[in-house]
């Protein structure tokens, strides 16, 4: 391809991501707890843009780490094999177990993330290479944005600049990785393309929905408007609690005392104005209010009341709960207590649901990075193709309710290593061990019945010749050669 074209796609690219920038920065701060803050007052004083700060209560950020918890890879196989596809190394060599969460929390936050799979040029043999982008600072361009499993074209711009004077960007199509100044003038922009032979663009995109024309969308960016009027509640209740929520004392008529000098006794004065200096009353719970004189009045007002604030602000969670499909029980304060493994299976059904959907959907972008992984290492398409990415079982269950469904999955002929992976907290290792430790108790007790069959035969017929002895005691009976005798 032509540098002007290489160039032309840049800008192009440049354009999407300055486009939809301010958009995704606002649900990277939301997922961060960095709100817009609740309304105040022009002429707020300190103490109340300090209440202001305390208010933000960042529950959005649960719409993601809830699911998160349960969107882990511990395996690329094929269907019915106990034993991971040869890919899997290429996750293991890349540290993918760590770095996971960190492209499918960027993945799930701002609707998109981007991994990138080429040779390690660092390395003399073909070994894939992988790094993860997020949508921010990334964007990929499709033919058909729906269905096409790989872009045209992508393009990264490093939020981190080596050099303050131009700005690098990274941009990669079917046939090379070409790195561009794209502050430079046109002639000089394309600084550097670096064949990477995989025939694809080399760029994965990973989304929780997508739909037909190819619009991705988070899981922040619904929320964030009851987030918004979650905080100015808790702004209104911080309010009530900090100037409302105690009982005000006051009292009229009363004579205030003339503040005395301690030296002389005598009344102090303004200097500036002449008059009379007087005590402020102390009016905390504490002391004990007087007066002197007939027409001194005491009262008290009474305390604000918090119950609608909290039933509010407690309607505006649920919504919030309801929206991200989050079971209401994870967040203190439900309503939902003292409840059996049961309840707690039945109330997580949407969120069970809404996750087996994330699992499709990630599920697949991580099978097109491993068939990416095949062709970086010049092993071609992938041997076995319909091998699948497993999840880990994050399944809200005690261990004796798993085990117990083990045992029965077993007595109707699913495999061990099939039924253990039902069992929340096996991993891989552990599977295969118990595997292992199974198939050598199974060859030990098939030997033992052998060896126990061989004895039986042999003592079938009766005692062993060779054993006979003389009914009345003495030496051994002879064997009888024939019928000779009788």
């Amino acid at each position: 391809m032509s540098l002007p074209a290489v160039l032309q796609r840049a800008r192009h690219a440049q354009g999407l991501i300055d486009r939809d920038a301010e958009r995704l920065n606002l649900m990277d701060r939301y997922a961060r707890g960095l709100h817009r803050a609740p309304w105040m007052p022009a002429k707020a004083n300190a103490e109340f843009k300090d209440l202001v700060k305390r208010s933000i209560v960042n529950v959005s950020a649960l719409a993601v780490e809830a699911p998160l918890n349960a969107l882990r890879v511990q395996g690329f196989r094929k269907p019915g094999s106990g034993e991971n596809a040869y890919e899997w190394r290429y996750w293991q060599n890349n540290r993918l177990d760590e770095r996971q969460n960190a492209i499918h929390r960027a993945a799930l936050t701002s609707g998109a993330a981007y991994v990138v799979v080429c040779p390690d040029p660092r390395k003399g043999r073909r070994e894939p290479l992988i790094r993860a982008y997020d949508a921010i600072s990334t964007v990929a361009v499709y033919t058909d944005p729906a269905w096409d499993e790989f872009p045209v074209y992508a393009l990264h711009v490093p939020e981190q600049q080596p050099d303050e004077h131009r700005t690098l960007a990274f941009l990669w199509d079917d046939v090379a990785k070409h790195t561009i100044d794209l502050d430079a003038e046109p002639e000089a922009a394309v600084l550097a393309a670096e064949p990477h032979g995989m025939n694809v663009c080399p760029v994965v995109r990973f989304s929780p929905a997508v739909d037909l024309r190819g619009r991705t969308r988070g899981l922040i960016e619904p929320l964030i408007v009851s987030q918004d009027r979650l905080n100015q509640q808790t702004l209104s209740l911080l309010l009530n609690e900090h100037w409302g929520a105690h009982a005000i004392r006051f009292g009229t008529g009363l004579a205030p005392s003339e503040r005395l000098d301690p030296e002389t006794g005598d009344p102090l004065r303004d200097p500036e104005t002449g008059e009379p200096v007087y005590d402020v009353p102390s009016l905390d719970p504490s002391t004990l209010l007087m007066a002197p004189n007939s027409d001194a009045k005491f009262g008290q007002l009474p305390a604000m009341p918090t119950g609608d604030l909290l039933a509010s602000r407690r309607q505006t969670i649920e919504e919030l709960m309801g929206l991200a499909d989050v079971p209401p029980h994870y967040l203190a304060g439900s309503n939902l207590v003292n409840l059996s493994a049961d309840a707690l299976a039945a109330a997580e059904t949407s969120f069970k649901r809404f996750l087996s959907t994330l699992q499709d959907s990630l599920g697949e972008s991580w099978e097109s990075v491993f068939r990416l992984c095949a062709r970086a290492a010049g092993r071609g398409e992938i041997e076995q193709d319909e091998s699948q990415v497993e999840w880990a079982e994050k399944a809200t269950r005690s261990l004796a309710q798993a085990a117990d469904a083990m045992v029965k999955l077993m007595q109707q002929g699913v495999p061990l290593s099939v039924a253990l992976r039902k069992v929340p907290g096996f991993s891989q290792a552990d599977i295969d061990e118990a595997v292992k430790a199974a198939e050598e108790a199974a060859r030990k007790a098939e030997a033992a019945e052998a060896a126990a069959l061989k004895q039986k035969e042999a003592t079938a017929g009766g005692m062993d010749p060779s054993k006979r002895r003389d009914p009345a005691g003495g030496g051994r009976v002879p064997a009888r050669t024939g019928s000779a005798g009788r």
